[in-house]
This record gives C-alpha cells, structure tokens and sequence, in this order.
C-alpha cells in the first residue's frame, strides 16, 4: 500500500507539535506550587489550563496518529487536531510551535483526506516522444497523439 505523502507530513507535524505541547506541561508543572513569580505559564488559567493543555496534546497525538493509520478518516481526525491544537493555547501551546505544528498538521491531514488519494499511484508509462506518463491503456498519448506501442499481457 502506498501512502500519501500529505498524510505522513501531517503524521510527523502533529506527532511533534503533540509532544511539544506535553513537555511544556511538564516542564512547567513543578513551577504550579510557586505564587507570585511572574508568569505562570499553563497555570494562569490554573487548573483548566493545566487540564486542558494535558487533553489537548494527547488528542492531538492520538488525532496525527489516527489520521496516519486510518487514512478515510482523515477529515474527522484531522478536524480533532487542529480544534485540540488550537486549545493548547490555554496550556502555553508548546511555546506556541507546538500549536501552529498541529494546526498545521491537521489542516494537511484534512486537505488530503478531502482531496482523496494524490494522482500517480496507479500503474503508468511514459510517453516514448514527448515523456509524460499516461496509463499503460492508452493506444495513443494524450499530450502529443503519438502511438504508443501495446504493452504484453
């Protein structure tokens, strides 16, 4: 099975911009206990950010990673990676990388699972005068009228 180039690019944004967004969680959550040291971080919305900032960067994983395994799917699990990408910003969004990289990589996994699967992966020949690739079918290339040469069965 080949796969699309878009969805394994949203696979690998997502999957990243899921993991940043967790470690700023934990990078900060030592820091939930200390009143009164300027930013908080996550923790300016306290507990819902927090919460949320740690649901956010697990559907977003689990949204890249559905996406990528599932590609029929890609339109619902895309949309739950940016919505969920975009609520990370409640929990710092990953210093911000992590957000805009999930919200990246769930519009790619949207586009391509709307656009179904990309052309070329159906068998193909090149044209022996002009080089475009038309399918093996083909008495004649589209591009250029030349004939083509049967292929052997």
């Amino acid at each position: 099975m080949v796969r699309d180039s878009r969805i394994a690019l949203s696979f690998v944004f997502g999957l990243v911009g899921g993991l940043l967004i967790l470690t700023v969680i934990f990078l900060y959550l030592p820091f939930a206990s200390y009143p009164g040291y300027g930013y908080y971080g996550p923790f300016s919305y306290g507990a819902f950010g927090i919460l949320l900032g740690i649901a956010s960067g697990a559907f977003v994983i689990v949204g890249a990673t559905m996406s990528f395994v599932r590609p029929a799917d890609a339109v619902t699990w895309g949309i739950v990676t940016v919505l969920f990408g975009a609520l990370s910003l409640f929990g710092l969004g990953g210093f911000g990388i992590g957000m805009a990289l999930s919200v990246t990589g769930g519009a790619l996994a949207i586009v391509a699972g709307a656009s179904g699967p990309s052309p070329g992966h159906g068998p193909q020949r090149a044209c022996t005068s002009c080089g475009m690739l038309i399918a093996p079918e083909f008495a004649h290339c589209p591009y250029c009228g030349h004939a083509m040469t049967p292929l052997p069965r």
